[in-house]
């Protein structure tokens, strides 16, 4: 995610010098975001990409209509006397909104009207009809808990959306 980071500010710095999006190719661990528009704001500690928002990474995959990134101040970052200096610190979270579209490894995709990743704990939320699929198999609910470093998730249905678990079965024909 320091790569994100690195990948927004320089493209931040280069659009305020010449005007115009001028970025490098990306390392293969980087973080490609690209967007209609992006805006930064020092006083929020925001980025925020809108309009045909694509975030690519070696592990996943992201479309949505919006992307929030979140940074913490960091405290011992020199601090800039102009008004528009960059004093931006680490990624706290990622909020991504509308038609969101996850593709990671291993086939597994999904999708839901908001996703929240925390960095701190790994932690994918997802909300607004969220649903997970890994090849045939699926699951729905009210909301999608996938902790990404364990590889864990907890669904959460509600009485207006249960948890729908459907599991592929492989078959029992003998091929003649």
């Amino acid at each position: 995610m320091k790569a994100l980071f690195r990948i927004l500010i320089l493209s931040f710095c280069l659009l305020t010098i010449t005007g115009t999006a001028v970025m490098a190719e990306p390392a293969k661990d980087d973080v490609k975001v690209t967007s209609e528009k992006m805006t930064y704001s020092a006083d929020g500690q925001t980025v925020v990409f809108t309009g045909n928002v694509i975030v690519r990474h070696p592990q996943a995959d992201m479309w949505a209509n919006k992307v929030t990134v979140y940074l913490q101040s960091d405290k011992n970052a020199p601090k800039s006397k102009e008004a528009s200096g960059i004093n931006p610190g680490k990624i706290e979270k990622i909020i991504s909104e509308g038609n969101v579209r996850i593709k990671m490894e291993k086939d597994r995709r999904g999708t839901c009207d908001k996703a929240t990743y925390t960095l701190k704990d790994e932690l994918l939320v997802m909300t607004g009809s969220p649903k997970l699929s890994e090849g045939k198999n699926t699951i729905t609910g009210n909301k999608i808990k996938f902790w990404v470093k364990e590889n864990r998730s907890e669904v959460l249905g509600s009485s207006s959306q249960p948890v729908e678990a459907i599991f592929s079965a492989p078959s029992n024909k003998v091929k003649k």
